[in-house]
């Protein structure tokens, strides 16, 4: 996975940051604060005038560098040391380039937006020229007036994010032309519909607040727009709380009924604006497709388009190292059962979680073959000596499940898995 990281450089000031969001339902005690944080926001928004915006355009750069001065000033040293190691397939045959704390350490203040590492890149390849009539012509920290008409167009948006691991996720959305809300040259905001139910970008969001979001024209100017910012998820209740500054068609929207009606809201505050070039976007003609939102047909929805059902249960869950993972957790449970544990008692672990390995492998598909004279001839002294029966089977099998279900195996993939293992009772039982 690549780490995410923005291009410009953090703000300082705290009143402007929007604060993280944990992952358990806040309690009420906190709804006051962030309903005064979502009010300060949209107040901005509705405070915000065309000349405000003319004024705040022609004094963007000795703000900028006032700000970026203070922020290399108050730096912190210990994340200015980052080593970051670059694969590279160039024509020397060298693999790898490091660039080393020394060289990320900021030296002197500067104006430039983007990180000091892009920037060493730039140098190395020489490209700084180029880049730097690029920072000049097209990279604000706010959206302009066009930027603004652009959004309010747009029928989708790709949004991307990153956990505190720099763990990545990239997803779309769609909706209606203005589905994105312009609140202010600084906010902007977009529903979050019923969906899949994964939440990668929500779950990202609560741990690192900073999300891109990057827009494409494919049917008229072939142009696109990338905005990157901080992010917090904001509700329906805290956005009625500040109806009477709020767009009207936001309060129709969350007053609609069942799958029209959003579920929550991504609240942007911009932190940096440029365009994506039209050069390589295609030109595109928009035909009219049906669409049911919000629905939950499977065959609406792409159906199994990549047929991932005819891919084994083995391969699909992650293949040996999934295996790994379920043998353990079934040996710690088989262990610690009074019913079964007999049976492994002065017996060679490492040699049968080998063979478990593989039995449970051939159990989801894998590329294992246990034939029924091989199960008969392992289980038969336990059947002699120790007297294995079905009692022991069916305890086997519900230790079993009772793993498949903490490893969360869905329900028809556990009755699939379940059916193989019950087919071999009679080979396993020497019957």
């Amino acid at each position: 996975m690549v780490t995410s990281r923005s291009k410009k450089t953090e703000s300082n000031n705290s009143e402007k940051d929007l604060p993280k969001q944990n992952i358990p339902a806040p309690p009420k005690t906190k709804t006051k604060t962030k309903t005064k944080a979502a009010t300060k926001i949209v107040e901005t928004a509705a405070t915000d005038t065309q000349d405000d915006i003319v004024t705040r355009s022609k004094n963007f750069a000795l703000k900028f560098s006032l700000l970026k001065d203070k922020l290399k000033a108050d730096a912190d040293t210990e994340q200015n040391k980052s080593t970051i190691t670059l694969v590279q397939n160039v024509t020397t045959g060298s693999a790898f380039d490091e660039i080393n704390p020394e060289q990320t350490a900021s030296k002197k203040p500067t104006i430039t937006p983007g990180c000091d590492s892009e920037h060493l890149l730039q140098e190395k390849w020489d490209t700084r020229d180029r880049a730097l009539n690029f920072y000049d012509r097209q990279v604000l920290d706010f959206l302009a007036p066009k930027m603004q008409e652009f959004i309010a167009r747009q029928e989708f948006l790709f949004v991307a994010s990153a956990d505190r691991n720099g763990e990545c996720d990239c997803t779309s959305k769609f909706g209606k032309p203005g589905f994105i809300r312009v609140l202010s040259n600084k906010y902007l905001m977009y529903p979050e519909f019923r969906g899949n139910g994964v939440f990668a970008n929500s779950g990202n969001i609560t741990e690192n607040p900073h999300i891109a979001l990057l827009m494409i024209d494919f049917t008229k100017d072939t142009v696109g727009l990338h905005v990157n910012g901080k992010v917090r998820i904001v509700t329906n209740d805290e956005l009625l709380q500040l109806a009477d500054k709020l767009p009207q068609d936001v309060i129709e929207e969350i007053h609609q009924e069942g799958k029209k009606c959003p579920e929550r809201w991504m609240m942007i505050e911009v932190e940096e604006a440029y365009i994506q070039c039209s050069k390589h976007i295609p030109l595109m003609q928009k035909l009219d497709k049906k669409i049911d939102w919000g629905t939950d047909n499977i065959a609406a929805k792409g159906g199994d388009y990549f047929q991932l059902m005819a891919i084994p249960l083995y391969d699909r869950l992650g293949g040996d190292k999934a295996m790994e993972v379920c043998v353990d957790l079934f040996y710690q449970k088989v262990l610690n059962d009074d019913l079964v544990s007999p049976f492994f008692k002065d017996i060679d672990m490492a040699s049968q979680r080998l063979k478990q390995k593989s039995f449970l492998a051939m159990a989801f598909g894998g590329p294992y073959h246990y034939s029924d004279a091989d199960l008969r001839a392992t289980h038969k002294p336990l059947i002699e000596k120790m007297g294995l029966s079905d009692e022991h089977f069916n305890r086997i099998l519900e230790i079993f499940k009772e793993t498949l279900t903490e490893l969360n195996v869905s329900a028809n993939e556990q009755q699939s898995v379940m059916e193989i293992l019950e087919s071999t009772r009679d080979a396993v039982l020497n019957r």
